[in-house]
């Protein structure tokens, strides 16, 4: 995984309106995923598929989580506190969020190349 930062947190200058107006607009979910596939009293197993173009709205990561990508491709995350970074995904790539050390944070996420984007996301109730 190769990120690439757009615009930095604590700053806006880089968004447009549009965006602005999503994030306002927001529910900003705790539903981190396209499709919920499988809940105990431990996890929560997330599926995340975006075409090209497709966005996963903004949401609300407030657990632990890790994630899998299955694919390759590119996509584009908006952060609530202005942050935009680019993100270029190959597949196998994993990363873990401790949420204990970190906190919430609130992000979309934008398929911006032509490939099928996909991933596998466990959250740790």
């Amino acid at each position: 995984m190769v990120t690439k930062e757009l615009n930095p947190a604590g700053s806006f200058k880089n968004w447009d309106s549009t965006k602005m107006q999503e994030l306002q607009n927001s529910n900003k979910s705790n539903r981190i995923g396209n499709t919920l596939l499988f809940e105990d009293d431990s996890i929560k197993v997330w599926s995340i598929l975006l075409k090209p173009g497709d966005q996963l709205p903004f949401h609300k990561h407030t657990k632990n989580y890790t994630w899998i990508c299955l694919t390759q491709g590119v996509a584009i995350s908006h952060h609530e506190n202005g942050r935009i970074v680019e993100i270029k995904y190959q597949k196998g790539d994993l990363s873990y969020y401790d949420h204990d050390t970190k906190g919430d944070f609130v992000h979309d996420l934008k398929n911006t190349g032509n490939l099928l984007l996909k991933f596998n996301t466990i959250e740790y109730k």
